[in-house]
């Protein structure tokens, strides 16, 4: 295993796309902040308890976008790689949260007057699963390490 090419002029088109890609994806994660509107209905006794974990996940995606998208812009290594990993798993059990809570319990005070509740946790879910699979495939994975034989290129 070798590193990648950590210079942005030393990747190809393909790879570029899939780098800003990411890091666009992950800051657009900071609307998440939307959260703490939704923790202060709960505390109020405006919205259903059941809403707290949903929103702390919420929390945690919108806390942590920064330092992320600063990782894989500047820092990418198997860290990086890992930390995306763990943090998609964890926006797609937020959004499957999201889906169970509206389920039985109706959706949140922040999404009032939406037509359907169901619709924007349901794009989020399919960007995330469509960038945690970019991590697997070898253009997303190159990015991070490049796994290749013992014999030098």
């Amino acid at each position: 295993m070798h590193s990648p090419d950590k210079t942005f002029k030393g990747l190809s088109g393909v790879e570029r796309a899939v780098l800003i890609g990411t890091v666009i994806w992950i800051l657009l994660q900071m609307s998440r902040f939307i959260a703490v509107v939704l923790i202060n209905d709960i505390n109020e006794g405006l919205a259903s308890e059941a809403w707290r974990y949903p929103a702390y996940l919420d929390l945690f995606a919108a806390v942590f976008a920064v330092p992320l998208a600063w990782a894989v812009w500047m820092r990418r290594s198997l860290l990086t790689w890992a930390s995306l990993l763990v943090y998609w798993a964890i926006s797609i059990v937020d959004h499957i949260g999201n889906f169970v809570t509206t389920t039985f319990v109706g959706p949140p005070t922040i999404a009032e007057g939406m037509e359907n509740p169901y619709l924007v946790p349901a794009i989020q879910t399919a960007l995330d699963i469509v960038f945690l699979v970019l991590l697997f495939v070898p253009v997303g994975r190159n990015l991070f390490f490049r796994l290749g034989s013992t014999q030098s290129e």
